[in-house]
């Protein structure tokens, strides 16, 4: 069926970008020690990033919503329906849907489920970098997806006029943030790791051993290696069977950025498909 729009004007680009990067203005309503990461916040106010939703509207958004056809809809007898960016998997759809010089490139991506899978929970994760050739603004974001309790990306880092350098730093950012946020020591969220393959993981040295021979860099393994650990000892906790944890592992991928966003990569042959025959500097082991 398509797109269906409901518009208060044309969406802007360059608002939403500058509404994004700009701190707002709010009243403090309870007695909370607001972060004061602007260093702006007064006694009656405080001063953060608005919400990803607030700048969407005062940018020109109202409502959208994207139909996907569905195959069988002749036998159920309807679409289905979504919100926008409602679904990580679904980000650059939604960005080109909005404008078509957004360009969102995402640089890492995890995807975790149980072993054996109970299909009681499942853990998505990802950094993407948000651009348009109508800004000069342009962000990092963080989107965490648990359970379906998703509602809209996070800014954690903004640019203005950003310098190639700047982006070398990419890597060592989704990284870090695994560190100090989604996974850390104590996590568990670990079964497959997709990392684009434009941007540097591991040590120099490393990288050019990535793309001359196809060698996997063992610091990126030694990295997600406790968290495999922690996986292990989480589900020793809940008891699970011997033979369950013993194939518990990380699949770390590093791969082209279409396939990221097409979720086409198969390390493995399937019953339907072929396993994925890898390009000039991709690579993909486990952690262990």
């Amino acid at each position: 069926m398509g797109l269906s729009f409901d518009m208060k004007k044309k969406f802007d680009v360059d608002k939403f970008f500058k509404i994004l990067s700009k701190p707002k203005k709010y009243k403090r309503l309870i007695k909370w020690n607001y972060p004061d990461e602007f260093g702006l916040n007064t006694k009656t106010h405080f001063y953060q990033l608005p919400s990803f939703e607030d700048a969407l509207i005062d940018a020109g958004y109202k409502e959208l919503i994207k139909v996907n056809d569905d195959k069988n809809s002749e036998i159920t007898g309807y679409d289905e329906e979504r919100y926008i960016f409602s679904e990580i998997d679904e980000l650059d759809k939604d960005f080109k849907n909005l404008d078509k010089s957004l360009n969102y490139s995402p640089i890492f991506h995890l995807r975790d489920t149980p072993v054996p899978d109970d299909g009681l929970y499942y853990k998505i994760e990802e950094l993407g970098y948000l651009t348009s050739k109508k800004s000069k603004y342009s962000f990092l974001l963080w989107s965490d997806d648990y359970n379906s309790n998703f509602s809209a990306p996070d800014v954690i880092k903004i640019f203005k006029n950003i310098k190639e350098e700047e982006k070398k730093t990419f890597s060592n950012i989704a990284l870090e943030k695994n560190i100090s946020g989604a996974l850390g020591k104590n996590t568990h969220y670990c079964e497959f790791v997709f990392l684009n393959n434009s941007y540097n993981w591991g040590t120099d040295i490393e990288y050019k051993e990535l793309i001359s021979k196809g060698k996997f860099p063992k610091s990126l393994k030694k990295h997600f290696l406790s968290i495999v650990k922690n996986k292990i000892a989480k589900h020793k906790e809940w008891e699970n069977k011997p033979s369950d944890i013993k194939k518990i592992n990380s699949l770390i991928a590093i791969i082209n950025e279409n396939r990221i966003k097409k979720k086409s990569f198969r390390p493995f042959p399937t019953l339907t498909r072929k396993s994925t025959k890898l390009g000039k500097g991709e690579v993909w082991e486990f952690a262990k």
